[in-house]
């Protein structure tokens, strides 16, 4: 499984240099199989158990480099549910609501978060980590309708090295923040969990990461 997976990420290299035509989906839909492959080889289900998202994340959260910061919250995303208002983030404050921002410009972790947020819980912070936001608007998105959520763009607002960035798209509601999880990233994410693979199925975690609160 480890060779086939590798030679995915083969695929994906020679696609970015051999076909300029090729969607940022079409990567991303490879990119995000080879995760989940990587999360159920890990963690394998029993039949009928609904672990796919918790080990996916599982998988970014705690088995990923803590530079990948799989674990942080996105604040457009948190945004976008409803559960904080742009009154609370930087583009609230004055002259800051058109600033391009990369993740680690306005992210922080589940602790910094939830002091940041004290109104919501840390469990649905935990729901807009970027692990959760890669599993639900990329991987689902695209497997299951070849697409991403509206509030998703393949054009990164940041030209230099980021993880995720976000940009303001003037809408007839208001402003929407547009979130974009580089291509790079993704590929650094997968290499790593490739290049990490077990060879056997290992333990799971007393509980999910997604479960502790």
């Amino acid at each position: 499984m480890q060779r086939f997976l590798e030679n995915r990420m083969r695929l994906v290299r020679q696609l970015l240099v051999s076909h300029p035509e090729v969607a940022y989906a079409d990567l991303v839909l490879i990119l995000t199989a080879v995760l989940s492959a990587c999360a159920a080889i890990r963690w394998p289900s029993q039949k009928k158990e609904r672990i796919d998202k918790r080990r996916f994340v599982e998988l970014l959260v705690t088995a990923s480099p803590l530079e990948a910061r799989a674990g942080f919250l996105s604040v457009p995303a948190l945004l976008t549910s409803g559960l904080i208002t742009e009154a609370q983030t930087l583009w609230g404050e004055p002259g800051q609501s058109s600033r391009i921002l990369r993740g680690e410009e306005i992210d922080s972790d589940v602790d910094s978060s939830a002091l940041a947020f004290p109104s919501v819980s840390k469990k649905d912070l935990k729901q807009h980590s970027y692990a959760c936001c890669i599993y639900e608007w990329l991987r689902c998105g695209y497997a299951h309708e070849y697409c991403a959520p509206e509030w998703v763009t393949q054009v990164p607002p940041k030209r230099e090295n980021a993880q995720v960035s976000y940009i303001g798209r003037i809408t007839s509601s208001g402003i929407v923040r547009m979130v974009c999880f580089h291509l790079d990233y993704l590929i650094d994410l997968a290499d790593h969990h490739v290049r990490v693979l077990p060879d056997h199925a290992i333990a799971r975690p007393t509980k999910w990461w997604l479960d502790e609160v």
